[in-house]
Parts: structure tokens; sequence; C-alpha cells
């Protein structure tokens, strides 16, 4: 009869814990590889495209901003433009950034993935590196407007 609240059973009187004497696992030689293992191949995991596209999405928000800026300067020169291309400016300038965000994106592929072995956890430098691009292209866009050189001389000279 084994009761829970059986109180006749007999305990064992040898000590249960005996320091010293744990048993130590075999640690595997690190210099050994299996040549016929798949998985060893130094290569990451192919990522489904939903999770590649969210990772493309992260930092997206500083391409957003660079492409806002530009938009206002743009639409400044643009107005005050005597040139009939300010369109074919505009398209030029985001074929361009889309470009320079392609070649971020490659340099990222070759350091993170191939040189480092690591995978990428998001695009956020690269749409970094996007955002200073074009608020610098809005910026060359907005020095060329008369009124606005025009109101920063007169900001400067009143230091």
């Amino acid at each position: 009869m084994n009761n829970r609240l059986d109180r006749t059973r007999e305990f064992p009187t040898e000590k249960l814990y005996r320091p010293g004497k744990a048993t130590i696992p075999e640690q595997p030689d690190p210099t050994h590889v299996l040549i016929s293992d798949p998985t060893m191949t130094g290569r990451q995991p192919q990522l489904p495209l939903r999770v590649r596209l969210r990772n493309l999405r992260k930092g997206g928000r500083w391409s957003v901003f660079g492409a806002v800026v530009l938009f206002v300067c743009w639409a400044m020169w643009a107005a005050q433009s005597t040139t009939t291309g300010a369109a074919l400016v505009l398209f030029l300038i985001m074929i361009i950034a889309a470009g320079l965000f392609a070649v971020a994106r490659l340099a990222g592929s070759v350091i993170v993935e191939r040189v480092l072995h690591r995978p990428r956890r998001g695009a956020i430098l690269s749409h970094v590196a996007i955002g200073l691009f074009l608020v610098a292209a809005g910026l060359s866009l907005l020095g060329q407007v008369e009124w606005v050189v025009t109101a920063w001389n007169q900001v400067r000279g009143m230091r």
C-alpha cells in the first residue's frame, strides 16, 4: 500500500548528496566539424518574403522624412524656377536615391551576412543614409531660391 499519508515507511539513512561526486558531461571538440552535415555550410537560412519585407521597412521613417524635406524644398524651388523640367529634377533625385538605397543594401548584405556571418535585422542604416541624401538634395535646391538666400543672409548678418 503506497499511501502518501502512510507514516510507517522507512526513509533512507544514507546521504542523498555526496559532495565532489557530480558527473560532468564530456564537451565536444570545437575543432571537429562534420563535412557531411548540411547545416554547417556557413550560409544563413533563407527568410520568407514577408519577413524580408518587414525587415526592409524597419527604419523607413528616415527615408520618408528625407522625402518630405526634399518635396517641400523642391516645391519652393519649382515655384521660383523658370525651367520647364522641374518635375524631371525631382524624378531624377528620387531615382538616384533608389539606386543608392540598393547599393547600401547590397553593401550591407556583403558585409553583415557574408563577412560577419550575422543576419540583418533591418534596413535602418540604409534608410538613414538615403534620408540624409534626400535632405542634402533638398537643401541644395533650397539654396537656389533667391528669397531664401536673402533671408538667410539677413539672419546671419543679425548676429
